[in-house]
């Protein structure tokens, strides 16, 4: 698949306070690098090779963009142009909602083997308070329904319901999903499937 061939992009839950903050502590810490190479020329030589690594980690971790591919039931991530991961929406993959205890909702999708991606649904922090918009998690939840995988029926409601109270005009906070942001892990297991669920987002 292409990087955009039928396929949806997910935003980033971000804003530009965040981004700022991120610049400013990128700057605090380039400071920090020559203040220390010019103060102590014993660890200059940590300074010129450990920082440039640091930082090209650093931007490895956050140049990259997600994918919904609803037709082929694929969750894809491109990272650096060049690294793709690829989740199939199948009934090997389990799904799951799961606060990342930072403030920020996912859509978890673990195949049995392999490697899974976490994608933002809901963030509430000090620097952002955003849902996906209403489209997308609609379009997630019929994706993750129609390709049968494993635990979709529980997410597929819940994702609506948040779908329905942003179009009803609901704000980020009120939302029937904010309220799971640091209760954990929503799955049919622990939530006694979609009705139990729809009762714990009532």
């Amino acid at each position: 698949m292409g990087t955009t061939d039928g396929a949806v992009p997910i935003p980033k839950l971000t804003s530009r306070s965040g981004w700022r903050w991120v610049i400013a502590t990128a700057m605090a810490v380039v400071v920090g690098g020559v203040v220390v190479g010019v103060t102590q020329p014993e660890n200059r030589v940590y300074v010129v090779t450990v920082f440039p690594v640091l930082f090209l980690f650093f931007g490895v971790l956050a140049w990259f963009s997600t994918w919904l591919d609803p037709v082929a039931g694929t969750l894809v991530r491109i990272r650096c142009r060049a690294w793709r991961t690829t989740v199939r929406l199948e009934p090997g993959t389990s799904v799951a909602l799961v606060s990342n205890r930072g403030g920020t909702l996912l859509l978890r999708a673990r195949p049995a083997r392999g490697r899974g991606l976490h994608v933002p649904v809901v963030a509430r922090t000090d620097y952002v308070e955003r849902s996906q918009p209403p489209a997308l998690l609609r379009q997630l939840a019929d994706a993750v329904e129609q390709h049968h995988a494993g635990g979709a029926r529980p997410v597929a409601a819940a994702l609506r319901k948040q779908a329905e109270h942003l179009e009803a005009g609901g704000t980020v906070a009120t939302s029937p999903l904010a309220g799971l942001i640091t209760s954990g892990m929503l799955t049919a297991a622990k939530a006694g499937g979609a009705g139990a669920i729809g009762g714990h987002l009532g």
